[in-house]
């Protein structure tokens, strides 16, 4: 552990969240972003914010209105777009907001898993490198927000279940996870991901003990379940179609395979430095859980399902678009997924060999830990989700990765890493803010 005097780490820090903030607004203005009409999702996810700001607050427009996302997004796009205005570009200046403000728990955590000096504006560069990560942050789409809610949950548990039993706080972290969590799950409901996550680890150090922490993941869970009555589903009604409950073990291989960009340099001091040979077995364990999927269950990237009357690709993304592109014939492109998937459950095995080499008294291990089982139990959710799937999924759920990366990748595998997630970055920035 790291125990610089935070006066030293300061500049480092504050550093580390101007890289964001300038990273943010060049993309602002210095693409064609501010020039363009409704981009992906944007045209959708507009209109409940328009009717909220144009016709007020009431049950029609706050509740009951045509989305997949919920009240906890329109709600804070809505206020965003009364104080800077209500055009797309004004919204999309809130996302911004939440892109560059993000960076800030992440760095919290970075700091209590004693990361310092110039590993912090490493942790950010990661942050904006992630997939899709700037682009999004341009756009009005639910990612920014979520992302943000979801690194302020995370740093509250961090923070509350301290080192041990007797540092944690017991009654004033728990509240504060359950709050958070609560306003997490009515943005979307890809939380509970976090919520599985926490109680999963910690179970692993306190275990029965940890009860407070069940409590209030179950008591934010219940939360979310009024609105899933009135909207009679996990989404508004009118986008139940794609988005409800049902067996498709597809959807899990297709997470797995999308998951390989940033999980699989973790490979690489998993399988060679000795530090991790005591668990190198999940290597193997996760390797051979993904030739099942891949065999068992393999997903068709010309499959289509209905949303709103029109039809859309069931998997969409980049691992979609570069395997369709290397080949157009549905045999080899089952192959290349089943492939991916099998080197994306071993990454995600060598993340639990690396995670599980340190104490759960560790926060460097607390962290490794809810990376693990964020992913884990996230892309599982869609074995019982008859729903479109999208890379971009992962996202939220890798927010940790940053910390990941730095803390445990030698440099050399960090250099490739960075290089790997700049040019995808790049890809999506030149797909999303510049082209017309």
């Amino acid at each position: 552990m790291n125990n610089e005097p935070t006066t030293t780490n300061r500049p480092w820090m504050i550093g580390a969240v101007i890289l964001v903030a300038v990273t943010g607004l060049a993309l602002r203005y210095a693409t064609n972003i501010l020039d363009k009409g409704t981009v992906y999702d944007e045209r959708f996810i507009r209109a409940p914010i328009d009717d909220l700001i144009a016709r007020g607050w009431s049950v029609e427009t706050a509740i009951d209105f045509t989305e997949t996302k919920g009240p906890t997004m329109i709600w804070s796009y809505a206020i965003g777009g009364q104080l800077v205005g209500p055009e797309l570009n004004d919204l999309r200046l809130v996302s911004v907001f939440f892109f560059v403000t993000g960076v800030v728990p992440l760095l919290l955590l970075a700091r209590r898993c004693g990361l310092a000096g110039p590993a912090l504006p490493l942790v950010s560069a990661c942050y904006i490198l992630l997939p899709r990560n700037a682009a999004m942050g341009q756009l009005l789409m639910s990612e920014p927000s979520f992302i943000w809610w979801s690194l302020w949950l995370l740093w509250v548990f961090v923070w509350g279940f301290g080192d041990s039993r007797q540092t944690q706080r017991t009654f004033v972290g728990p509240v504060l996870v359950g709050c958070l969590l609560g306003i997490s799950l009515h943005l979307r409901i890809h939380a509970v991901a976090f919520a599985a996550a926490i109680v999963l680890v910690a179970f692993e150090r306190d275990r029965w003990r940890s009860w407070p922490w069940w409590a209030a993941c179950a008591i934010a869970g219940l939360s979310r379940v009024p609105l899933m009555v009135r909207w009679g589903g996990l989404v508004s009604p009118e986008y139940q179609g794609a988005h409800g409950l049902g067996l498709a073990p597809a959807s899990l291989t297709y997470l797995v395979a999308a998951m390989v960009p940033m999980t699989a340099v973790l490979l690489w001091p998993a399988l060679l430095e000795g530090r991790f040979a005591a668990r190198r077995w999940l290597v193997g364990l996760g390797a051979g859980l993904g030739l099942v999927l891949a065999l068992a269950a393999r997903p068709s990237l010309a499959e289509t399902m209905t949303i709103l009357d029109f039809d859309v690709k069931r998997y969409l993304g980049l691992t979609a678009l570069a395997v369709s592109r290397i080949t157009g014939s549905a045999l080899l492109q089952a192959v290349l997924l089943g492939a991916l998937a099998v080197t994306g459950a071993a990454a995600l095995g060598a993340l639990g060999s690396i995670g599980w080499a340190t104490s759960p008294q560790d926060r460097v291990g607390v962290v490794h830990r809810l990376q693990f089982w964020t992913l884990v139990t996230g892309c599982s959710l869609y074995v019982l989700t008859d729903s479109v799937v999208y890379d971009r999924y992962l996202l939220a759920w890798a927010v940790l990765m940053p910390i990941v990366w730095v803390a445990s990748l030698p440099r050399r595998a960090l250099g490739a890493q960075g290089l790997l997630l700049l040019l995808i970055a790049s890809w999506s920035v030149w797909r999303f803010l510049f082209l017309h």
